[in-house]
């Protein structure tokens, strides 16, 4: 299979592709051609899957030019956004389950730790005088958002409109990629990685990069999606999070694991989880709804609703969320 528009080749006797998997360097094989469905860029890209550790990559990889062009200038995440306020029962749950003693707690105890069981399960513990760092940042809602329950924050965004957002609301962010900002080892307490490492092309240099930055004892948080889930194999080229060429690399579980222990890390914890949102998109990518989108039917939002129970009991959801600890020095 050859398509000229983007010198792909596939080996024709054993759907081999040539560029080897970007995390183990092993040789990978043809996974799917996709277009963007999301933004309408012109053009087809390959994916491969590496036999080894399974992670599903473009190939071949675009150059940092290519990858520039894959994103126009609407792109959401670069929108600025409103940062709610906490209610007191959010509040609670982090003053007891997570260390935010400078918040006060309005609500019973009893009831936050009873909330906390179903709800904020992914927050991030609190470190005193604690510097947090968002790789990624968009438009800087999420930071905003953390410097509001006491963190000190910075961030880094390679888009010059988001970069500008963030600056107007007073935040302190580096525009450019992470290894260009040349930040102080060991000095932050928590880095995050929120839907940005399947945008990275060399995902090595990345992930040490954080593990440099960080304390010992620090946290880098990662959320990617997760190309084990259950909607990737009924939907296939036309599941939602594969966003076509944005995501260079989609990740599962175990490869993501692997990549951060191999480089340093331990981890802390990790789970999957679903939203309605992706499986309605991805109906209508199948069913090309232009009248009448299908968070807007009735019976598939009830549809997408049992699929994230589903989902969640089969550990198959659409979105890895996973925490890893940089080791505490060695006496």
């Amino acid at each position: 299979m050859v398509l000229e528009g983007n010198n792909l080749q596939i080996n024709n006797d054993s759907s081999g592709v040539k560029e080897p998997c970007p995390l183990c360097r092993h040789a990978g094989r043809y996974a799917f051609v996709g277009t963007d469905l999301l933004h309408g860029l012109p053009g087809q890209y390959l994916y491969a899957e590496c036999l080894n550790c399974g992670a599903v990559y473009q190939a071949p990889m675009p150059d940092a030019e290519q990858i520039a062009s894959f994103y126009p200038g609407h792109y959401d995440p670069y929108r600025p956004g409103t940062v709610k306020e906490k209610n007191d029962l959010e509040k609670g749950i982090l003053h007891l389950c997570y260390g935010y003693r400078h918040l006060p707690l309005v609500v019973p105890g009893w009831i936050a730790k009873i909330a906390a069981t179903f709800m904020y399960r992914e927050a991030i513990p609190f470190y005193e005088n604690g510097r947090f760092l968002d790789i990624g940042c968009g438009g800087g809602k999420y930071l905003l958002s953390m410097q509001n329950l006491g963190w000190q924050v910075e961030g880094v965004e390679f888009n010059e409109g988001a970069v500008q957002t963030c600056r107007q609301s007073g935040l302190k962010v580096f525009h450019g990629e992470l290894h260009e900002a040349q930040l102080p080892e060991n000095s932050f307490s928590v880095v995050t990685a929120r839907h940005v490492l399947e945008h990275v092309a060399e995902p090595i240099p990345f992930v040490t990069e954080i593990f440099r930055i960080l304390k010992p004892g620090g946290l880098m948080v990662l959320k990617t999606p997760n190309s084990r889930a259950l909607a990737r194999d009924w939907f296939g080229s036309k599941w939602f999070p594969n966003d076509v060429p944005r995501h260079l690399i989609l990740y599962s579980p175990e490869n993501l694991g692997m990549l951060a222990e191999k480089h340093g890390f331990v981890i802390e914890r990790g789970q999957t989880t679903s939203s309605p949102k992706c499986i309605l998109n991805s109906w209508d990518y199948v069913k090309v709804n232009r009248d009448k989108p299908s968070r807007k039917r009735k019976i598939r939002r009830l549809l997408a609703r049992l699929y994230v129970v589903a989902a969640s009991i089969a550990g198959r959801g659409d979105e890895i969320n996973m925490v890893f600890k940089k080791p505490l020095a060695g006496p």
